[in-house]
């Protein structure tokens, strides 16, 4: 009897770790899909999909880059203990617009409209990727994955590390008008 109420221990431990851990990966993938670094299904699952966001993640924010959901990785996500189940659609990414005007805020481009910043964002992902400081998509939406490559890309240049697109910044990747 008492080994049988070991075993049935043993098991709800186990079982308690694995629902902790896939809180974790799911808190994770949320936090990853709202930043625009992860593309697949939030299922708490840690998958080559996963550990794929979790490197770019690294590398953006210039982390020790592993793949793994290391403690330096969920410090600098924000998760600390996994939060109550809530779905992935209540992590709304501020609307474009707001995005927009943040992203060419200071800049030349902030008072024309979306139309011509969606062009030049589109134009700004093909040389950052060409410089291979971006592979996400060629979409036009200014993206906090968008942000962090242009940040590293404005520090190799020797540009203040704004994310932004400043005039420099325009000017060294070759969008501003003549």
């Amino acid at each position: 009897m008492k080994m049988l109420a070991r075993i049935l221990l043993c098991l709800a431990m186990a079982s308690v770790c694995d629902l902790r851990a896939d809180e974790i990966v799911w808190s994770v993938q949320s936090k990853l899909k709202q930043l625009g670094y992860y593309d697949g299904r939030i299922d708490g699952q840690m998958g080559s999909q996963t550990a794929a966001a979790i490197r770019r993640y690294q590398i953006a924010e210039r982390l020790k880059v592993t793949g793994n959901m290391n403690s330096q990785t969920l410090r600098s996500l924000g998760i600390s203990a996994p939060p109550a189940r809530v779905p992935a659609r209540s992590y709304a990414p501020p609307p474009e617009y707001v995005a927009l005007a943040e992203v060419f805020r200071g800049g030349p481009f902030i008072s024309v409209g979306p139309e011509v910043q969606i062009a030049v964002i589109r134009e700004a992902q093909r040389n950052l990727r060409l410089l291979g400081y971006y592979n996400g998509p060629i979409d036009g939406r200014p993206t906090p994955y968008l942000t962090s490559s242009l940040r590293a890309w404005q520090g190799s240049a020797g540009f203040r590390q704004t994310g932004r697109f400043d005039e420099n910044t325009l000017k060294g990747l070759a969008l501003m008008p003549n």
